[in-house]
């Protein structure tokens, strides 16, 4: 597989980190109070308002399977062709080039639609493909 050579950005979510194409990320927000969708996955955390235009919240740590140590009050808002997320960040690090390949780190689940293993200054991150990510949302994220 090729290897990454454009700006992402990485931020953390618990003690897992991951990373968006920089032309992906439109911005990083404070979340404020959120707004619970009955039913919902648990790792769908609720929506809100922002400019004019109501945005799910996921949670990665949830989706992965992994509980959450501490509380997020950020998220990285990823825009793509098929919509916008919010996805919980504990920490933002910034864009950094990373190194390392693009290969899928599992067949299914939330692995199916993360590249790498690939290396930026804070270690090992995992790449979100938006495209793909934005398909298993809509899947329900099963």
């Amino acid at each position: 597989m090729a290897e990454l050579h454009r700006g992402h950005l990485v931020f953390s979510c618990g003690a897992s980190l991951y990373a968006v194409p920089a032309e992906t990320a439109a911005e990083v927000v404070t979340l404020p109070l959120l707004t619970r969708v009955p039913g919902a996955p648990v790792h769908l955390v609720g929506v809100f308002a922002h400019r004019g235009e109501v945005l799910p919240v996921v949670d990665l740590a949830r989706l992965a399977g992994k509980p959450l140590d501490e509380a997020f009050k950020r998220a990285v808002l990823v825009r793509g062709a098929s919509g916008a997320v919010a996805l919980t960040a504990t920490r933002v690090l910034g864009v950094s080039q990373l190194e390392g390949k693009q290969d899928r780190l599992g067949d299914s689940g939330l692995s199916a639609h993360l590249r790498g293993p690939a290396r930026g200054p804070a270690g090992e991150v995992a790449v979100i493909d938006p495209e793909g990510f934005f398909d298993f949302l809509a899947r329900g994220g099963a």
